[in-house]
């Protein structure tokens, strides 16, 4: 059954709740019901992006992304008409480790994965935020006060699809990762 995977027993929030709430009715009548069972989300949160715009972002399992993504277009076109037209992002829940130095107490005496860096994990939650419009290609721009601005050119096909959440995609990242991303189409 579709819904929330609450981690470490903590109750839902009114978002989870929600969200759960619009996938079990997703999931009982509509084409998309095949789809939808088995799959589950670990948490969801809204991001404020003006004072009038809210959008929903929601973790999903990384294993499950696969299947996610075959359904993505059609699912967040239903559950934005569900949750009164707040813009829905899907992510994959990712975990960064910190970098090893010479006193961490490292009981794996494993080498951390090239996947569970901070730099591989924003550049995945950047990929999974424009799902599923195409990234041509990024530019960082550091300005003389240090500040830096990513510039992501993404495939101009895609335009119709994100040209309106594109202020949505540029709050969640900032949020997401601190760092400012600003949005171009290519040919």
């Amino acid at each position: 059954s579709s819904g929330i995977n609450a981690e470490y027993g903590e109750a839902p929030t009114d978002v989870e709740t929600a969200v759960s709430q619009a996938l079990l009715d997703l999931e009982a009548n509509s084409d998309l019901s095949s789809a939808l069972r088995g799959l589950y989300f670990v948490g969801a949160e809204e991001v404020v992006i003006r004072d009038d715009k809210v959008a929903v972002v929601i973790h999903i399992p990384f294993p499950q992304q696969k299947i996610y993504h075959k359904i993505q277009g059609r699912l967040v076109r239903e559950l934005e008409k569900k949750l009164s037209g707040k813009h829905v992002i899907f992510l994959s829940k990712r975990r960064i480790l910190s970098k090893p130095t010479r006193h961490s107490r490292n009981l794996s005496k494993q080498k951390r994965p090239r996947s569970r860096t901070l730099t591989a994990v924003h550049a995945s939650i950047l990929d999974d935020l424009v799902y599923p419009a195409e990234i041509a290609g990024q530019r960082k721009r550091v300005k003389l006060d240090g500040s830096q601005q990513i510039k992501v050119h993404l495939e101009k096909s895609s335009q119709i699809n994100t040209e309106t959440k594109l202020d949505t995609f540029m709050s969640v990242y900032k949020k997401l990762t601190g760092k400012d991303v600003v949005f171009e189409y290519v040919d």
